[in-house]
């Protein structure tokens, strides 16, 4: 029996040309060719080969596996992303605005003529008829049909000069007016993110007393807040800081860059749950008008100032970095 097993796999082996059909992950149905097409093209691969090994140099010249992983670009992005972070601490975070209504007259257009004179124009068109009709009568009896006309044109201008001068020496009477507008504006008061942290004294018992959904969400931007401090500090020591190879400090900073998505995800939870509303305990329209009279997801994106959106994307493209390492 132990025979026939040795007959067996002694079979089942796969010779040498067999093997050669399978090179890498490629299957070939036949013998491989040769690698070089000529003798003169091998030798010259060869002396190249051993020209490099004699310089003590192993490694091909495309390879990426001795790179740093951490180039001096991505430091400089991280760098300035962190100083980004600590600078918006200084600029407006919040805003709020009261609207302040002022009314304004200004004068309406209006006139408006006397009776007098109206009175005046109408006579004056009856005087011109009435000339009219006895200059015809005249002319008929005692003079030619020429002599006529130009009777008939001097009279008509005289008596029109003589209505105009009526018309222009009667009164006139004009009507101003005035029109009440109202003009609008806004009135901004603005907070940093410090000046929030710094202003918890005076309007922290407002929004402590406030509900549940007030206290969580003022409680996850103080944390923002205190984020923005530290990991920006964090993730410079990461930079410069930390000791070791080349990799193990890539790796280490990969960690601390992980931690840029907090703020990220600090953000979205306040923002969902600003959907579900609050109200206040006291009257939030006698401080700002745009507070409204109850706190909702609107009320929320309206108090936010450009501040706290450019530390958001400095917190995101610190994480996006950490993801390239």
């Amino acid at each position: 029996m132990p025979e026939e097993d040795n007959k067996k796999s002694t079979a089942k082996r796969i010779s040498d040309s067999q093997r050669f059909k399978y090179i890498g992950f490629e299957v070939f149905p036949g013998k491989p060719k040769d690698l070089f097409k000529s003798d003169a093209e091998k030798s010259k691969f060869v002396d190249a080969v051993v020209a490099k090994r004699s310089k003590g140099k192993i490694i091909r010249e495309e390879c990426v596996l001795l790179e740093e992983r951490v180039s001096i670009s991505d430091r400089v992005v991280l760098t300035v992303a962190c100083l980004v972070i600590l600078a918006t601490l200084f600029i407006p975070w919040y805003s709020a605005y009261n609207e302040i209504v002022e009314e304004t007259t200004a004068p309406a257009v209006t006139e408006m003529q006397s009776n007098s004179a109206m009175a005046a124009v109408v006579e004056g068109d009856s005087a011109v008829s009435a000339a009219d009709e006895n200059l015809d009568t005249s002319v008929v009896l005692a003079a030619t049909d020429e002599q006529a006309e130009a009777l008939g044109a001097e009279s008509e201008q005289a008596e029109t000069d003589s209505a105009l001068t009526e018309v222009s020496s009667s009164s006139e009477e004009v009507i101003h007016g005035m029109k009440a507008r109202k003009k609008i504006y806004r009135e901004y008061s603005r907070l940093s993110g410090i000046g929030a942290i710094l202003a918890l004294g005076s309007i922290g018992s407002y929004v402590f007393s406030s509900g549940f959904i007030l206290v969580l969400i003022a409680i996850i931007l103080m944390l923002y807040t205190i984020l923005c401090v530290a990991l920006p500090i964090y993730t410079l020591y990461g930079i410069f800081g930390v000791k070791g190879n080349p990799d193990e400090k890539a790796l280490k900073l990969k960690k601390m860059l992980r931690l840029n998505w907090i703020p990220v995800e600090l953000f979205v939870v306040v923002l969902i749950v600003s959907f579900f509303g609050a109200n206040y305990s006291f009257d939030a329209t006698t401080f700002y008008s745009s507070l409204g009279s109850g706190y909702g997801v609107g009320v929320f994106l309206n108090s936010l100032s450009w501040g706290i959106f450019v530390s958001l994307a400095a917190f995101i493209l610190a994480a996006a970095k950490g993801i390239e390492i």
